[in-house]
């Protein structure tokens, strides 16, 4: 990053957008960033989850098997494939077979959504940062 790129942007910020927070930042690395890669575990499973952390100034590093969502792992181009019944899964659910996330009102919205989506392919590390870090 060109020098004072980051200072200027929070000079700028601090002008504009005084009490809002910072913006969360990520890109896709292959270098080592002195960050250990998020281990997979129950707690770790939803990268959304995991965003807080960044928000309170906690820099995290993804890999595929980091994220136990497969829309998740979908979405950041970790994998190209999702579970059986995704548009449910994010809908309504299927009753006795599977909980729905609610997301979305219907199957149909999502499958509609779904065929508009580009899929991502990375095989990188993913970092996410806070801004002000």
């Amino acid at each position: 990053m060109k020098k004072g790129i980051k200072e200027n942007f929070l000079v700028l910020w601090k002008k504009y957008f005084d009490r809002a927070e910072l913006p969360i930042v990520f890109y896709y690395t292959d270098a080592e960033v002195g960050l250990e890669i998020v281990s997979p575990s129950a707690r770790n499973r939803c990268l959304i989850s995991n965003l807080t952390k960044v928000c309170k100034g906690i820099p995290l590093r993804f890999a595929a098997n980091s994220i136990g969502c497969f829309g998740g792992r979908r979405h950041l181009g970790f994998s190209q494939t999702l579970r059986p019944n995704f548009e449910y899964f994010l809908s309504c659910g299927i009753p006795g077979k599977m909980e729905g996330e609610r997301y979305k009102k219907s199957p149909e919205i999502v499958k509609e959504i779904m065929e508009k989506c580009q899929s991502l392919r990375h095989l990188k590390s993913l970092l996410y940062s806070n801004v002000g870090i």
